[in-house]
């Protein structure tokens, strides 16, 4: 298994939401995330939010098999609502697109602490790399 060394560009998830990253060469990464999903209460289909998070690249010592895990966030707009993705993202067989898999919190705002039990969804996404007319011609 090779490592994703670059996640720049667009990747669409399994609900149509769209996220653009950019990674600085150190690991950081940033972009846009645009949702298609529509929660109870926190954001918008279509709300755009700015994104930061990180990838690592890592070789495990004792198997030698490379990986790369991602994490990011974004602070929705409408609600004050936050999400925190992480996951793993896996190179593509047969020459396809990489794949990331995320499991996701989304905290939404509550009157108080005795309704906090109800304030954090937890879910999972698929995210695809959405090939450009450039990365065709290069490829």
């Amino acid at each position: 298994m090779d490592q994703v060394r670059d996640v720049s560009g667009k990747w669409k998830n399994d609900l149509g939401s769209v996220m653009e990253l950019k990674e600085d060469g150190t690991g950081k990464i940033s972009g846009t995330y645009t949702t298609a999903a529509e929660f109870f209460m926190s954001n918008e289909p279509g709300e755009a939010a700015d994104l930061v998070g990180y990838i690592k690249n890592h070789t495990d010592k004792e198997i030698g098999i490379p990986t790369t895990t991602i994490t990011f966030c974004m602070a929705w707009k409408i609600e004050g609502s936050c999400s925190a993705f992480t996951g793993q993202i896996f190179p593509g067989e047969n020459n396809e697109q990489p794949v990331i898999k995320t499991t996701w919190l989304l905290h939404s705002p509550v009157d108080g602490l005795q309704h906090n039990w109800a304030s954090t969804r937890v879910g999972e996404n698929t995210f695809y790399k959405i090939q450009t007319h450039q990365e065709d011609s290069q490829g």
